[in-house]
Formats: structure tokens, sequence, C-alpha cells
């Protein structure tokens, strides 16, 4: 699969976590991760990382990436609440040049987020047995 987005439309943050190459990495796993379903083997430690740490969206660790998952994405109601709590960090960002809190990131996100076919997040709203 070739990525969605390269590391040469990321600028650096300044810090080893925030190269373009690893932003890229980063958004091109979460919109993977999402698109999936939320799948408990693609949350990778480096997901965890830039959601709770690197990527300043406002997350709380909860312990480890195995409580962060648990928190975040075992339920269908905690996927939605945790991608309305991404989509309003990214939003807050949006097109704020500050590169090393991400903002970059988060403009991609949140303009994926908005161009995304709403059947990506169907699987939100279905009924589990």
């Amino acid at each position: 699969m070739t990525a969605r987005y390269q590391p040469e439309q990321f600028t650096d943050s300044g810090w080893p976590s925030g190269t373009p190459e690893k932003k890229a990495r980063f958004v091109n796993a979460l919109i993977r991760f999402i698109d999936a379903g939320y799948p408990e083997h693609q949350f990778t430690q480096a997901l965890y990382e830039g959601l709770h740490n690197h990527g300043y969206f406002g997350f709380i660790a909860h312990y480890n990436r195995h409580g962060f998952y648990d928190e975040k994405f075992s339920t269908p109601a905690r996927q939605q609440e945790f991608l309305t709590d991404l989509t309003w960090a990214c939003e807050r960002d949006y097109d704020s040049d500050r590169h090393d809190l991400w903002g970059d990131v988060k403009t991609y996100l949140a303009d994926h987020f908005h161009n995304a076919p709403t059947t990506l997040f169907d699987h939100l709203f279905q009924e589990q047995p």
C-alpha cells in the first residue's frame, strides 16, 4: 500500500519524535488504524506515543498502551468519543503553524476527517451483538 502522506508534507518539530518521516508514519498508521475499525494489533507503541505524548492531542497515557487502548477503543461508544476528541484537538490547532506542537499533523488529520467518506466511520454506529 502506498502511503497517503509523505514526509515532505511535514516540517521537523525540532524534537527527535517529530521528524517529517515520523510524522508521516504516524498519520498514515493512525488513518489505517481508524479505517480498519480500531484493531488492537494495529495499535502500535508508535501510535500510543504519538497520541498521548508527542502529538500534543491532549490524551493522557492511562499507564500503558494496553490501558489506553481499553479506555479509548474497546467499545463503539469509546471509539466515537476518541474520534470526537481527536477531531476537536485537530481543529483547535488547525493551521496553527506550530510544527513543534504537530500543527501540520493536526491540519492534515482535520482535512482528512472532514473529507473522509462517511462509510469510514460507519463501524462506530453499528449495533454490537
